[in-house]
């Protein structure tokens, strides 16, 4: 194998430096996302706690809809890159739904929606996918036909044995840029940011403060006043290669490999080439060193998708790995949880709780920003 670099710890899917790749221009204002559609009350503000993709985005669709903002987190984008202690900057971040809930599916059609619009200014990419499944069931009832554009069947001859498969368009985002670039919109709506550590939702009440989201993936278990219990980390394990591939693959059909594992191709916008090659979903597990074997069994059964992937010479000694790497999906025993929460600081202010999408928070994080808006908007029904 090619390697630009020794093997290097970093968070979750990718690691992105300037030296590799130039991002697009950002632009100064996202299009038709953009309008408010409420006011919310001045002389009083939202604290956000968590800056990944789900605490950004409510932070902003709040920020459009008049209300002040303060966004509280240990980690920032563009600040935080390389630590393995949050996921959003480095996700896959394309849209391939993962359940049948018709909560979460509501959520991701919404952020599919919203990650379109972005295409026409290259923060976002037109991404062709084939999705491969060991049965009818992995295809979750087609409930995204009608959703995606270009939504076909495939022939048994064109999957992989023993497996059925569909293709359709979707998008992709650059996680790292989309991250830093909701972040830029927020300041640009007058969102404020601190960085700092926060051991509990009740240190971040004080005068004026109307309501607090918490947004903090895997930390709402060590938080003391929520400690939730369900939380729990799903372990991913990529391989970032350069390469010439243009279309993204998500086969879930190799059941042999262990329930756990599952491949993925995913080509990354405005990166240099950099092509995602995934993966491993291992509930619960915490090790932070990836495996040099996992790695050439991941790239292994990518090539059978992509043989492109190798570009230096043959097979897995000619992909041109620029890093291998470990992090933790956000995950909740049970599903998500979102909803409003008047007990936790009775008396002080209400909690919109926002977390545990796991490997899901791109495609779903403008849904649920939009429903943590409407708790919030309650809120101040309720006080007018």
């Amino acid at each position: 194998m090619t390697s630009t670099q020794d093997l290097s710890v970093c968070l979750s899917d990718v690691h992105l430096s300037a030296a590799h790749c130039k991002p697009a221009p950002v632009p100064a204002t996202a299009p038709s996302t953009a309008p408010a559609t409420a006011q919310g009350p001045l002389e009083r503000h939202i604290v956000v706690l968590g800056a990944g993709v789900v605490g950004l985005t409510s932070a902003l669709v709040l920020a459009r809809r008049g209300y002040r903002v303060e966004v509280v987190a240990r980690e920032l984008p563009g600040v935080s890159d390389a630590s393995q202690d949050w996921a959003s900057p480095w996700a896959g971040a394309n849209w391939t739904p993962f359940v049948t809930d018709p909560r979460i599916c509501a959520w991701e059609v919404e952020g599919l929606r919203r990650l379109e619009e972005l295409i026409p200014t290259g923060l976002a990419m037109k991404l062709p996918v084939r999705r491969f499944a060991a049965s009818e069931a992995g295809l979750l009832g087609h409930w995204y036909e009608k959703v995606v554009k270009n939504y076909r069947r495939l022939e048994p001859s064109a999957c992989p044995p023993n497996a059925v498969g569909v293709a359709y368009d979707s998008v992709s985002v650059n996680a790292p840029y989309y991250t830093q670039w909701l972040q830029a919109q927020c300041a640009g709506l007058g969102v404020t940011f601190a960085r700092r550590e926060v051991s509990s939702l009740g240190s971040l009440h004080g005068p004026g403060v109307l309501a607090i989201v918490n947004a903090t993936g895997l930390g709402a278990g060590t938080l003391a006043d929520v400690a939730d219990p369900l939380v729990e980390p799903i372990r991913g394990q990529v391989v970032l290669v350069r390469a010439p591939t243009r279309t993204c693959t998500m086969d879930a059909s190799n059941a042999a490999l262990g329930p756990t594992r599952s491949t993925y191709v995913i080509p990354r916008p405005n990166s240099g080439e950099h092509v995602i090659c995934g993966g491993c979903y291992e509930v619960g597990s915490t090790e932070r060193v990836p495996s040099r074997d996992m790695t050439r069994s991941i790239l292994a059964e990518c090539l059978k998708h992509h043989p492109e992937l190798a570009t230096t010479g043959e097979g897995i000694d000619g992909v041109d790995i620029v890093r291998e790497c470990v992090g933790f999906r956000p995950s909740r025993k049970g599903g998500p949880r979102l909803e409003r929460d008047d007990d936790t600081l009775k008396g002080k202010c209400t909690v919109v709780h926002a977390y545990g999408i796991g490997p899901a928070g791109f495609q779903a994080s403008w849904g649920m920003a939009a429903e943590v808006a409407a708790h919030v908007a309650d809120v101040v029904t309720e006080l007018a």
